[in-house]
């Protein structure tokens, strides 16, 4: 497991899987996530057992409360484009609307991009945004993340184009509190 100030990062377990469909299916969380079609519980049960095993390459965790142990997202960085570059893409939901506010987005990403630099070896985080996600955007800028482009119309999703807006993080603009 590996801490923040506010969240936990753990494996992902069977058990998971039910509240992972809930999220995934409830359109205010995905409505700036890639996610356009309904899931079912095979679904989820078949990605958690494909992503219960954290690598190098695939870095999944459930994100939990420090305080509750209370599973409220997921959170995972993926090194597509092989060790050699030291880059990772990531990726984050928090599901648990209840939180959304209190400052755990924000400790979630601080963790994941320290777990990233210090465990995985990374030299630079990067993730793309919903370009009218200002709130997310917030959040990576505290953390240290600069926007280096826009993919103009790079995304449909509910019947509109949207911007994506793409965000780098280097070992070295880390703000880790």
């Amino acid at each position: 497991m590996y801490e923040g100030t506010l969240v936990r990062l753990r494996t992902m377990e069977p058990s998971d899987a039910e509240r992972l469909l809930t999220w995934i299916n409830d359109p205010d969380v995905t409505e700036h996530l890639a996610v356009r079609y309904p899931m079912s519980l095979a679904n989820e049960v078949d990605w958690v057992e494909t992503n219960k095993t954290v690598n190098y390459g695939n870095a999944v965790f459930a994100v939990e409360t420090i305080a509750e142990g209370r599973h409220i997202g997921g959170v995972d960085i993926r090194t597509g484009s092989g060790p050699e570059n030291r880059k990772g893409e990531l990726g984050l939901m928090v599901g648990d609307k209840s939180v959304w506010g209190g400052g755990y987005g924000t400790d979630l990403v601080r963790t994941a991009c320290r777990f990233g630099f210090d465990e995985m070896n990374l030299n630079r985080v990067e993730l793309w945004v919903h370009g009218s996600n200002e709130r997310a955007i917030g959040v990576y800028e505290r953390v240290g993340f600069v926007r280096e482009g826009a993919a103009r119309q790079g995304w449909y999703k509910r019947g509109q184009y949207h911007d994506l807006v793409l965000m780098g993080l280097l070992r070295d603009e880390f703000k880790p509190a």
